[in-house]
């Protein structure tokens, strides 16, 4: 004969319960979060309207060159691997760092799209830029 405690119903309900507030609790997380990345705003520019300086960050752990807008705030471009035969497709020949010579001091103007990730560098947002052209000396405005 097997002898059951008069607390064991009550163990079991408060067992259930507390399994369901967890439930609930990583429930909500999960909520949270596929909200907050869903309301984050796409930071965009266009027409090559952001002048920028290149910097050469490569002294700093993880870095590498970065584009330094007028007002300080540096940007981390997302630079992507090419590899293959010829021909190489349209989205990497398109892309506007494809030929680009990174020199540190050179003036530019950028558009760029925020886009998500994260890097070793972490000194500024990741983007993606999509037009870029060289300024000449006459046209840069510090």
């Amino acid at each position: 004969m097997i002898r059951v405690s008069p607390f064991h119903n009550l163990f079991d309900k408060r067992c259930v319960q507390w399994k369901n507030q967890r439930i609930m609790k990583k429930l909500l997380v999960l909520i949270l979060v596929i909200v907050s990345a869903c309301s984050k705003e796409k930071i965009t520019t266009s027409n090559c309207s952001v002048e920028a300086t290149v910097r050469d960050l490569t002294g700093l752990d993880g870095c590498g060159y970065v584009f330094e807008l007028n007002d300080g705030k540096k940007l981390e471009p997302q630079i992507l691997m090419y590899c293959g035969t010829m021909p190489l497709s349209p989205e990497v020949t398109n892309d506007p760092l494809y030929n680009f010579q990174f020199v540190d001091g050179k003036r530019v103007k950028i558009s760029y799209e925020q886009v998500e990730g994260a890097s070793i560098c972490m000194v500024g947002p990741m983007v993606k830029i999509t037009c870029l052209t060289e300024l000449s000396v006459q046209e840069t405005n510090y």
